[in-house]
């Protein structure tokens, strides 16, 4: 359920003009108890490496597919931008491992963390704390980011469960049906960025809500890079993720390496939108 106050708290807690520092962000306690009596506000929470991977494997088996697309497709024409990360949660969750931390590989990082070289989940000498309020933050303002994180996942995907269904118009569909076209009709050497130009007024949206449509059909295997693994039937471990090299270039895997010559997986389309 939507509340425009809880969803303002929110909003000025993180962004004015651009993202408000940490030492700069204030929330009035009663605002607060507010926004969290709603649902768009938390108490920090510790999460361990393994605790979020047990409980992203429970909110993986609880999801209703079904309903995750109609969501994601009802939102091109509501822009519940909340409500249509599921769909690139879900996809990440489809195939991810079941690990513990003890037993995969991991690297140190220079804050003494162990990084899970699976799912990349960092893992400190003691849990560490989340602030899942900036989390939902991002899942309300642009769809949600970064795509690859299991704690958003988990996250997102529990907060779906909890919503209404949405069910998409037809025009909805046929919005879809836009964005597909668009992405089958590019030229070979187009980039993801080239795809989110060419998107502008195809819906209502702004540049990073395209973005992290893109992302998000990426991750579904929608939008495949054919030289790459990605999350549709098979899970890219951390460690696999490649970047470009491209400093500047900062858009997620695999979404980084589609080219226009990818075009469209039809299989994963008709998988993750079979009501098109």
């Amino acid at each position: 359920m939507q509340d425009k106050r809880a969803r303002e708290i929110l909003f000025q807690t993180f962004w004015k003009n651009g993202w408000i520092r940490d030492a700069d962000r204030q929330v009035s306690p009663d605002d607060f108890a507010y926004a969290k009596r709603m649902g768009y506000m938390f108490d920090p929470i510790e999460l361990s490496h393994d605790r979020v991977v047990s409980r992203l494997i429970e909110e993986r088996k609880r999801a209703d597919p079904t309903a995750i697309s109609d969501a994601f497709l009802a939102s091109l024409g509501s822009r519940r931008l909340d409500l249509r990360s599921a769909l690139g949660s879900y996809a990440f969750a489809a195939n991810f491992p079941n690990h513990l931390i003890a037993a995969t590989p991991a690297s140190i990082v220079p804050s003494g963390a162990r990084r899970c070289e699976w799912c990349g989940f960092y893992e400190h000498p003691t849990p560490a704390e989340f602030d899942l309020n900036a989390l939902n933050f991002g899942r309300h303002k642009w769809g949600g980011v970064p795509r690859d994180n299991p704690v958003y996942a988990w996250f997102d995907l529990a907060l779906f469960r909890a919503e209404l269904p949405q069910g998409p118009t037809a025009a909805d569909k046929q919005t879809m049906h836009r964005i597909v076209d668009t992405a089958r009709s590019m030229p070979p050497d187009s980039t993801v960025s080239n795809l989110e130009k060419a998107l502008t007024g195809t819906f209502n949206s702004s540049k990073n809500e395209r973005r992290v449509l893109i992302e998000i059909l990426a991750v579904c295997g929608v939008l495949q890079p054919r030289n790459r693994s990605g999350y549709f039937g098979e899970f890219t471990l951390a460690y696999e993720r490649e970047h470009t090299g491209q400093h500047l270039n900062d858009w997620g895997y695999p979404a980084i390496w589609w080219r226009g010559a990818d075009g469209v997986n039809e299989t994963a389309l008709g998988m993750c939108f079979p009501s098109l």
